[in-house]
């Protein structure tokens, strides 16, 4: 079952058209679906989940609100005829959620932000949006050149994001190349990640998460 990709940070992004999409701040979470079986397999980011793990409850909270919906995309839109297999990758996560942590009795949701078709990767943003955009999906807070000016504005809050945002964008040069050329980059705020330095001193639980994260945006 296909993983997500590990993220990096805006430093090494190149400066180019992107889309950026919310990011929601929860646990990742995979579903995979067949032509022949339906949807068949589920996992986390690194493992696979059944209903009896930790994280299983996820697993209705994805049926109910994706399952049906999905399914009928690929089926119906030409798109994706011929299609036998793909991985989408949904954020799961409750109001109080941070960091990847949950708080107890919270109610959950997921909501979808990608898509990965079978011997052909993840879809670049255009036709993710095409495909998928009538069904609720990470909301698009930007469309255009990924920079210095963009990344500032999202650290300084200046658009309606709590966490961040994922950019996404194709290098023209690549495209019909494995992949299509696609990149992605993390854009943090600086509020979320004032957040998690009170909390990591205040709960060891943290820490990594806070290491990882100055590591990744470039702020240590």
């Amino acid at each position: 079952m296909k993983s997500f990709w590990e993220i990096p940070g805006p430093n090494k992004a190149p400066h180019e058209p992107c889309i950026a999409f919310y990011k929601y701040d929860g646990q990742n979470f995979r579903a995979e679906w067949s032509r022949k079986s339906g949807w068949y397999k589920f996992g986390s980011r690194n493992i696979l989940i059944d209903h009896t793990s930790s994280m299983g409850g996820a697993i209705d909270v994805f049926l109910r609100t994706y399952g049906d919906e999905i399914a009928r995309v690929f089926v119906n839109n030409k798109m994706f005829r011929g299609l036998q297999r793909a991985v989408v990758f949904c954020e799961y996560f409750g109001p109080n959620s941070f960091a990847g942590v949950h708080v107890e009795g919270d109610p959950m949701e997921v909501v979808l932000f990608d898509v990965a078709l079978d011997k052909q990767g993840i879809l670049i943003p255009r036709d993710f949006l095409n495909a998928f955009g009538h069904l609720r999906i990470s909301e698009v807070i930007y469309q255009g050149n990924f920079g210095p000016q963009f990344i500032q504005d999202i650290r300084e809050g200046k658009y309606p994001v709590k966490e961040g945002v994922v950019a996404k964008g194709v290098l023209q040069c690549r495209r019909g190349k494995e992949a299509h050329g696609l990149w992605m980059a993390k854009c943090k705020t600086q509020w979320w990640l004032d957040e998690l330095t009170r909390r990591a001193r205040e709960n060891s639980r943290y820490v990594k998460d806070l290491e990882d994260n100055i590591k990744e945006q470039g702020n240590g």
